[in-house]
């Protein structure tokens, strides 16, 4: 979907989507997919290029079996997504809700911090265009903390993973 705000075409789609979205359309998308360690990996072979990463899940550096998300992995993500500049993006992982979502809100953060957009305004601003994109999101805290930390001065990433972690629409999301 384009995102004129973003001037950007975004999309987030979960594991059973993401082989049939780039097939409406091969060769337009680059692809930040995101599997846990025991996942297969993703078909991403209609995709103009494709970044894949291994984290779980959770809320913890730790995870399950010891590969939470980083900042090595939001500082990676981030060094991709700036390479491929406002050309189509997709953020895929399992379900397309939590991690690809949160993916999706630092992108979304960074674009619009860079517009000059702040406090309650940028946080609206993002909310809207992330549950544009994905109805259903449940971004994963965690991921968004450490992608916000990645460009945001300390400790405005946290401060502002907060308030959109506390915005009504997305506490209405996790019931």
């Amino acid at each position: 979907m384009f995102i004129q705000r973003l001037e950007r075409d975004l999309a987030i789609c979960s594991a059973t989507q993401i082989t049939p979205f780039l097939a409406k359309e091969p060769g337009r998308w680059h692809v930040v997919s995101i599997r846990e360690p025991i996942q297969a990996e993703a078909d991403l072979t209609q995709a103009c290029s494709s970044h894949p990463m291994v984290f779980e899940d959770v809320l913890t550096l730790q995870g399950n079996h010891g590969q939470g998300p980083t900042a090595a992995h939001l500082e990676a993500i981030l060094r991709y997504t700036a390479e491929t500049k406002r050309e189509p993006l997709v953020l895929q992982c399992w379900a397309g809700r939590s991690r690809s979502a949160a993916v999706a809100l630092v992108i979304i953060i960074k674009d619009l911090w860079e517009q000059e957009l702040d406090g309650a305004e940028l946080v609206k601003e993002a909310v809207d265009i992330l549950l544009t994109l994905r109805p259903q999101a449940l971004p994963n805290a965690l991921v968004l903390r450490l992608g916000l930390e990645q460009f945001l001065p300390d400790p405005l990433g946290e401060t502002l993973s907060k308030a959109i972690m506390r915005e009504p629409r997305i506490r209405k999301n996790f019931g």
